[in-house]
């Protein structure tokens, strides 16, 4: 696996060059693309230009974000005008050696019950599975643990490693092309272990977030937007998991995301800094 770097997920927007600088300045072998920044530099400039400006950083392009309007709140008319984006981002982010696409999947819902949350995305990510799959690119979904974000809703969804495993399942099931974003926080909070991890095939998993739980809190008392700097607290116990990738033999990009105001507040180049010194901590062991 490699060290990844999403200034976005660090709580930082700044623009995708100034964001593969600090990823070269850092020793951040991978970054997750910004298809916005790529698609304007595309429309002034030849696709061979964007790829050879790409390619001077020598970074590995992580992953990209799924853009396509397919939650539940999404009518039927902006996910079908959706689509035809993700077509352009895929055919972009193929031309410059991306191989993953990323969205992560609400676990639960005000308005509709599981089976009828289940019947109205699976079918609308299927689609975006397919297009992916045109492109040669895997799809990652990532699955949100903390009771908390369903504690007071009505209805529950995929919350878990297993259950996103099945979701995968069938929404790649003619594809092939669909699996998991881990991200130790929810694989924590979902009370999974090291030896559930294990049990995965190296193909299921699509990329990897890292990052570290609020000391003093269980399991079931963690607040999905309250999290620190991996390997701050030692809380989630991170050897375990990286322990348990590599055991697999995953060998995609690792990413920090850790939803901290303190990361956010942050000059964006001291961020980018202690990310890569926290990623040489928990890589080393």
């Amino acid at each position: 696996m490699y060290k990844n770097l999403n200034m976005g997920a660090l709580g930082h927007q700044v623009p995708f060059d100034q964001a593969c600088a600090l990823a070269q300045k850092n020793n951040f072998p991978g970054i997750d693309l910004d298809t916005g920044f790529l698609s304007r530099m595309a429309a002034t400039k030849s696709m061979q230009e964007v790829k050879d400006w790409f390619g001077s950083t020598g970074l590995i392009a992580g992953s990209f974000g799924c853009s396509v309007a397919w939650r539940e709140a999404d009518s039927d008319r902006a996910y079908a005008d959706s689509l035809g984006r993700l077509v352009e981002e895929a055919k972009l982010a193929a031309e410059l050696g991306c191989k993953r696409c990323v969205t992560w999947v609400m676990p639960r819902s005000d308005k509709h019950d599981f089976y009828q949350h289940f019947d109205l995305v699976v079918p609308r990510l299927r689609r975006v599975a397919d297009v992916l799959s045109m492109y040669g690119m895997m799809f990652g979904l990532e699955f949100v643990g903390p009771i908390t974000l369903r504690d007071g809703h009505p209805y529950d969804f995929v919350h878990t490693m297993d259950g996103m495993r099945t979701f995968a399942a069938a929404i790649g099931m003619d594809s092939l092309n669909t699996g998991l974003l881990l991200d130790c926080f929810h694989w924590w909070t979902a009370h999974s272990s090291a030896s559930d991890l294990e049990r995965l095939n190296k193909e299921e998993v699509v990329y990897v977030h890292v990052n570290d739980a609020t000391a003093g809190r269980s399991p079931n008392e963690q607040i999905d937007n309250e999290r620190e700097m991996v390997g701050a607290t030692g809380v989630i116990p991170i050897k375990d998991f990286i322990g348990a990738l590599r055991k697999i033999g995953y060998d995609g990009p690792i990413t920090v995301e850790p939803f901290n105001k303190v990361i956010k507040d942050m000059a964006p180049e001291h961020a980018a800094a202690v990310t890569s010194k926290a990623l040489d901590k928990i890589l080393s062991v």
